[in-house]
């Protein structure tokens, strides 16, 4: 698959190809291109034409806790640690902010059930899929091949080059998925997109149903901002998705 390129007046945002078919929800990966950073969730509410105050987001930690969103909550969820949110509740934004990691998008088609995570090496490493799936299970009785996954743009096995520390923790954790490790040219580079489909398939996710967006931000940072690439960069895209009404 592939990203779409979509336009609101001039800020530039992305739908990924595949996952865009269900009129039920919205989705999109923010970019460079005029976006301003003091006005992410504004210009995403203008975009998803919500008010400001119905996008939740928490204060991500590179681990693997979830939050819940139901009709009880309040906006206290952006102080949160967490790195995943779930709801069934139609008219609100799931937002979480990317320079490299990926984001996962999921939705359960049946009980109308979404999800989003951001996964670094240490989210994928302790397999955040892993409680987002399970949390739509035991919250909204969510079944496994129902629900349809994509994974966002972030940096790629082509330029996540990885220490021997961490490619040590991933050869203990897959052993037998040897492809998820490329040396090349004295370098050892990472695959997160496949880790986290394999994540997703152990789990019970119908291979048919994980969509790849097939998009390095390293590779583009002519629209995308990459904290490698970019040597620390500040600057955020922003991924979302909404039921809708």
């Amino acid at each position: 698959m592939s990203l779409l390129r979509k336009y609101k007046d001039d800020i530039l945002y992305y739908e990924i190809e595949g996952f865009n078919l269900d009129n039920n929800i919205n989705h999109l990966f923010s970019t460079r291109i005029g976006w301003e950073q003091n006005n992410l969730y504004k210009q995403l509410s203008t975009i998803f034409n919500i008010p400001e105050d119905d996008i939740y987001r928490v204060r991500q930690v590179h681990g693997t806790e979830v939050m819940v969103i139901r009709d009880e909550n309040n906006k206290s969820v952006s102080i949160e640690e967490k790195d995943g949110l779930i709801t069934n509740k139609k008219g609100i934004a799931l937002c979480t902010s990317h320079a490299d990691c990926v984001p996962i998008f999921y939705y359960d088609k049946v009980n109308e059930v979404i999800g989003l995570a951001h996964a670094g090496w240490k989210g994928t490493l302790n397999n955040i899929s892993n409680v987002i799936i399970n949390s739509m299970i035991e919250q909204f009785n969510s079944s496994p091949e129902n629900i349809i996954v994509a994974i966002g743009p972030s940096i790629g096995v082509c330029c996540y080059e990885i220490g021997y520390d961490v490619e040590a923790l991933f050869r203990e954790k897959y052993p037998k998925e040897l492809d998820i490790i490329i040396n090349k040219d004295n370098k050892i580079y990472l695959d997160l997109w496949k880790i986290n489909k394999i994540n997703l398939i152990n789990l019970g996710v119908k291979e048919t149903n994980i969509i790849y967006s097939d998009f390095c931000t390293s590779c583009n940072v002519n629209t995308l901002y990459s904290y490698r690439k970019e040597k620390g960069i500040k600057s955020r895209m922003i991924a979302a998705i909404m039921l809708n009404q």
